[in-house]
């Protein structure tokens, strides 16, 4: 349908050129027919990679170091878990507050707890924890019976 109105013709504007000012001509550059924000400008070349021919003699002598250290160290950790072993006495109780079982390790010659799982706190807790729950069930008031004589 023609209602008889001239088509309305919006105008196109083109984008305003953008000027960048890190844009300069170098000494030997070739001139382009790029606009100024399309062009790119080199990079330095930098310093000169260093090659060093004895590399793979280094590299190895290093892998050898670190695997005599590796050696090394593992029969150091051996030594060590074997005196442990000769020193500590390990044993499984059972906590009588609590009725947990717990992991001691003591010391031979001083008979000194050294480490102990679960720790002397968290059994104190369980421990009071168990008592508060049992002073609740003696105070709770026992349901009301009811008697019918006929």
């Amino acid at each position: 349908m023609d209602f008889g109105n001239a088509p309305r013709l919006a105008a196109v504007t083109a984008a305003s050129p953008v000027s960048r000012s890190d844009v300069t001509a170098h000494a030997g550059s070739v001139a382009v027919d790029l606009p100024p924000e399309k062009t790119v400008q080199s990079a330095s070349a930098g310093s000169a990679v260093n090659v060093e021919v004895r590399a793979e003699t280094r590299d190895a002598q290093s892998r050898a170091d670190g695997e005599r250290r590796a050696r090394a160290n593992a029969q150091n950790n051996r030594e060590a878990v074997r005196t442990t072993d000769e020193t500590v006495e390990r044993k499984l109780i059972i906590d009588p507050q609590t009725r947990a079982i717990v992991l001691q390790k003591k010391d031979l010659q001083t008979g000194e707890t050294i480490s102990q799982l679960p720790d002397e706190t968290l059994l104190k807790l369980r421990a009071y924890s168990r008592e508060l729950s049992e002073r609740a069930r003696e105070t709770e008031e026992p349901p009301h019976q009811i008697e019918r004589t006929a």
